[in-house]
């Protein structure tokens, strides 16, 4: 009787050891996989990340652009469709060049379809827009981007009859929208177009200019499921004021983004272009500041020299911010 349980003891002993090794082992190869994300950051072979969120002015930036991007780590950039108005910025009225524009950057994807997505523009009081909209996918358009959010584009309601037949096209395309919406002016008409259409993929660009009121856009979150941002504030002016609204409360940002952590995209919307002082040097510093934004517990700004608090995020956010909320967006069959 001793004998068999020395024995029943011994079998119980290797069998438990036996245990113990097998969920030492999950737990070290959940740790490698965790750790090695880390490492991969820390050594500098860091994200492969996407920029949802970028102009040129033509072709011949492309390459700049490309030098910019590998620099920066951005593995592809999204080149979204722009009037001529927006690249120039001139004052003037109107939305003009925009189907060259189109051309342009269909042109860039066709050339590399690996670093570039093409995401056609429209004119809305255009009685040809659907068609136009319809040409640019038979072209290899990935998306489209809409500017009438924008009050300097705003003519007509978003949610305004004659855009239906587009909004129902993109929708049953299964094809994302960015779609630039002030929404401290124009809430009401893009909820209307947003609940006339719930499955369709918005990207609201820059917070969805909410940046100044995170509870409007907590609402918009909670309400809109299919809805995403992204964290590009656009031109110098509103970048630094971007940067500067987060550094004074980078706690409340933080927590934001975390409890977000799905809906927001690294976006930049620097506007590429061939004027002075906007080459290969000043593109790579502009894209890291958003970087370091995101990544850094203080850093400094290129464009003025000064010292910004950022919100220093982990890594599992960093990594859903520049690759997989992407990935997701994509593939997203709703």
């Amino acid at each position: 009787m001793k004998k068999f349980k020395l024995k029943d003891h011994h079998f119980h002993f290797a069998h438990g050891w036996l245990w113990g090794v097998v969920i030492l082992g999950l737990a070290i190869l959940a740790y490698v996989g965790f750790a090695e994300g880390y490492f991969r950051y820390w050594m500098g072979n860091d994200f492969k990340i996407v920029n949802v969120h970028e102009v040129i002015q033509s072709s011949h930036e492309a390459e700049k652009l490309y030098d910019a991007m590998r620099n920066s780590n951005i593995m592809t950039t999204v080149l979204v469709g722009t009037p001529n108005e927006v690249i120039y910025y001139d004052g003037e009225v109107g939305f003009t060049g925009y189907e060259e524009n189109n051309d342009e950057i269909l042109a860039i994807q066709t050339s590399n379809p690996e670093r570039f997505l093409a995401f056609c523009t429209i004119d809305p009081s255009d009685l040809d827009h659907l068609q136009v909209a319809k040409d640019c996918v038979e072209a290899g358009a990935r998306g489209f981007k809409l500017y009438s959010g924008h009050s300097f584009f705003h003519e007509k309601s978003l949610a305004d009859a004659s855009m239906y037949e587009f909004y129902q096209y993109i929708d049953d395309s299964n094809l994302p929208l960015i779609f630039h919406v002030n929404t401290s002016k124009y809430q009401e008409e893009f909820e209307d177009v947003l609940t006339l259409y719930p499955n369709m993929k918005v990207l609201c660009p820059h917070f969805c200019l909410s940046s100044r009121n995170l509870q409007r856009l907590s609402y918009l979150f909670d309400t809109y499921p299919n809805l995403r941002t992204d964290i590009s504030f656009g031109d110098e002016t509103y970048l630094l004021e971007g940067v500067a609204r987060i550094s004074e409360d980078t706690e409340t940002y933080r927590e934001f983004i975390n409890k977000y952590s799905d809906r927001f995209f690294y976006g930049t919307d620097a506007v590429v272009t061939d004027y002075e002082g906007k080459g290969e040097e000043w593109l790579t510093n502009l894209y890291q500041i958003y970087r370091d934004l995101l990544e850094e517990e203080s850093y400094t700004v290129f464009l003025d020299d000064q010292e910004y608090r950022g919100l220093h995020l982990n890594y599992g956010v960093l990594e859903q911010i520049y690759e997989t909320n992407w990935e997701a967006f994509l593939e997203d069959k709703n």
